[in-house]
């Protein structure tokens, strides 16, 4: 499916292409139908992008369960975290157990998606419960990890979760993410947004005066006009965009694994507290973190 589309988008371009040379050069044919193979071209480019995400999903699942094969046939070292960590230099056992590094009992067990959920993990191998409180708290963990057992679909969609492509990676730095959310905005002149819709607007006039008149005045001049302002604009929108891709990808990540915990219903005590934490203000987590990706 995905290279019949890709053949279909093509021969979509070529016919745009033979019909511009008719309605502008030949001037034969009308430029309003130059819209015909640009509408084909986004919906087929729409359908296009879901077979992709489905194909990505399925791939990135079945790595997934690969991974899992080669814990359950110990060929698991080498396949994750195998990073020292830092906070492992003071505690008094971590070293002789190999808790951390690689073939450590660290990367055996680390399935997580996020930093956070690393440094959790990490934090409770490196600081048992000892408190008359613990035998509670483990208790209340063997059930949610009872319940998380049987729920195949909602950990396959965790495991997947992120971004369209095949890697699987441990995602959401919370450093990195909060610098990048803290920098002064580099576009501050609100009248850019309406210049370049102005700008596009003029360009599609442009575009069909050239069609209809052969007229190209308008049409270049919009052009040369827009390059002038994005080089004027060059080393701000290097530093805007700069760290912005993982930044996105971050927000990608969780947006979407708050929005799939929002959706699953949970009968232990730990995941439901879990999930009211995270659903307990007015706007839904997932849907806070949604809105800041357009932002951003």
């Amino acid at each position: 499916m995905h290279r019949s589309l890709g053949n279909l988008r093509l021969l979509l371009v070529i016919a745009a292409l033979l019909l511009a040379w008719w309605s502008l050069y030949r001037h034969e044919l009308s430029a309003w139908w130059l819209l015909l193979p640009l509408a084909a071209f986004v919906a087929v480019a729409t359908y296009h992008a879901n077979i992709l995400r489905k194909r990505s999903l399925a791939e990135r699942a079945a790595d997934v369960y690969r991974r899992g094969l080669a814990r359950i046939e110990d060929r698991w070292i080498g396949n994750g975290q195998q990073a020292k960590r830092a906070d492992a230099v003071a505690s008094l056992y971590a070293t002789d157990l190999d808790l951390f590094g690689a073939g450590s009992l660290f990367e055996l067990l680390s399935q997580a998606r996020t930093c956070m959920g690393e440094d959790i993990l990490a934090h409770w191998l490196l600081s048992p419960e000892t408190s008359s409180e613990a035998i509670g708290k483990i208790r209340d963990r063997h059930a949610a990890v009872t319940e998380l057992r049987g729920r195949l679909d909602l950990r396959e969609d965790i495991a997947t979760s992120g971004e369209d492509d095949k890697r699987l990676k441990t995602g959401v730095h919370p450093k990195a993410l909060l610098e990048w959310a803290e920098q002064p905005s580099q576009l501050t002149r609100q009248s850019l947004r309406w210049t370049a819709l102005l700008l596009a607007i003029l360009s599609v006039a442009g575009a069909i005066v050239w069609g209809e008149t052969g007229i190209k005045t308008p049409f270049l001049l919009v052009l040369v006009i827009e390059a002038l302002i994005a080089f004027s604009l060059k080393a701000q929108l290097n530093k805007a965009f700069s760290g912005t891709d993982r930044a996105l990808a971050d927000l990608q990540l969780l947006s979407s694994l708050l929005a799939r915990l929002e959706r699953e219903q949970f009968n232990s005590p730990r995941l439901q507290t879990i999930k009211q934490e995270l659903t307990s203000h007015a706007i839904p987590g997932s849907r806070a973190i949604a809105r800041l990706q357009t932002i951003g």
